[in-house]
């Protein structure tokens, strides 16, 4: 058995064999250096992070080492790009919803300024008629009518656009807005009549590889046909009960909420999913609709969690962590698979076979 030296004085002698590796790649042991390479050391375990954000703080980890710039402005520096790569997802999807509410709102806006001309037009035509010495009566009725019809095309135009604000612009599925409603109306629903609700939560396995080598738009094709067959496969299932969504919950991650007694069927339901998406032959074509890739496939990995009272209240954000949690275990369990959630197995997560 190796066994490794102890260094005196050093707030790092705990860790046993990490000072000889810190020492070893020259880092300084009295800063702030081997707190960032722990950190970075340890990201693996860091579930909350997606697997791209592991391998770019690997990287950067082995940059540190490499390069043993351990100056201050270089700590700087490697802190800015840390919480650049937190936070990047989070700044995508702003950006993402930001560019759908700008065109969302120029297109309400034409609209509506449409409606407001037809108003115009049809309150100066009645001023026209009127010093015509038409019936006034009669030019009032007409105008009335004019208006009622507007209001009624306003109202459904209105209804439209709602529904546009609560669905993903690239696959049709609802978007995070409509998901986080529609879990929280099933949360209320559960706590007050004790309705099951379960979440899926999955995602492409090792989609950012895919995506380097045949391209974002080729990308977006496989998020619109993964998105078709979550709809084929749970619209079916509803018979107009409202009791399940489909939605993109963000990139390549997607997610179902199941509420009532559909929602005791979430663990076959992600199964159905996985291994329909897994005989699916991919067609792909390119901005000319030329076919650029055939018989292409790919694989999901989900995660699935059932609210369980033990959370004490906060059920919203636990039932998401744990499905989460869950699609975590299958990355790590070989990919092309589904784990549960269990409060009452030893690890908390169990592989559905």
């Amino acid at each position: 058995m190796r066994h490794c030296k102890v260094f005196d004085n050093c707030i790092w002698s705990d860790y046993g064999c990490f000072t000889e590796t810190l020492q070893a790649a020259s880092v300084p042991l009295d800063g702030k250096w081997p707190l960032m390479v722990l950190l970075l050391r340890g990201v693996k375990d860091f579930h909350f992070l997606s697997e791209v954000q592991k391998s770019a703080m690997q990287t950067l980890m082995l940059d540190i080492l490499r390069n043993k710039d351990f100056s201050d402005n270089n700590f700087l520096k490697v802190q800015g790009i840390f919480f650049d790569i937190v936070t990047q997802p989070l700044v995508d999807k702003i950006e993402e919803v930001s560019r759908e509410t700008f065109a969302l709102a120029n297109d309400m806006t034409e609209l509506f300024g449409r409606h407001k001309t037809e108003v115009a037009n049809a309150a100066n035509g009645v001023d026209a008629d009127l010093s015509k010495g038409k019936n006034p009566a009669e030019l009032l009725s007409s105008l009335r009518d004019t208006l009622k019809g507007v209001v009624a095309k306003m109202e459904e135009d209105a209804a439209f656009f709602e529904g546009l604000s609560h669905k993903d612009s690239l696959t049709g599925l609802a978007n995070r807005r409509a998901f986080d409603e529609f879990l929280n109306m099933a949360i209320s629903n559960w706590v007050t009549s004790k309705a099951s609700v379960s979440l899926i939560m999955f995602d492409i396995d090792h989609f950012k590889k895919f995506n380097d080598t045949y391209g974002h738009l080729v990308g977006d094709q496989v998020l619109r046909t993964l998105a078709e067959q979550i709809k084929r496969i749970v619209a079916p299932l509803d018979n107009g009960n409202s009791n399940i969504l489909g939605a993109r919950y963000g990139g390549e991650e997607f997610a179902v909420i199941l509420h009532g007694d559909i929602a005791d069927r979430a663990v076959a339901i992600a199964e159905v999913i996985r291994k329909t998406v897994q005989k699916t032959t991919l067609l792909l074509r390119d901005k000319d609709e030329k076919v650029v890739h055939s018989g292409l496939r790919i694989t999901i990995s989900a995660g699935v969690a059932t609210a369980w009272t033990g959370w004490g209240g906060v059920y919203q954000s636990n039932l998401i962590d744990s499905a989460d949690k869950a699609l975590y275990h299958a990355k790590h369990m070989g990919r092309n698979c589904t784990v549960r959630f269990d409060p009452n197995s030893a690890e908390g997560y169990i592989l559905v076979t």
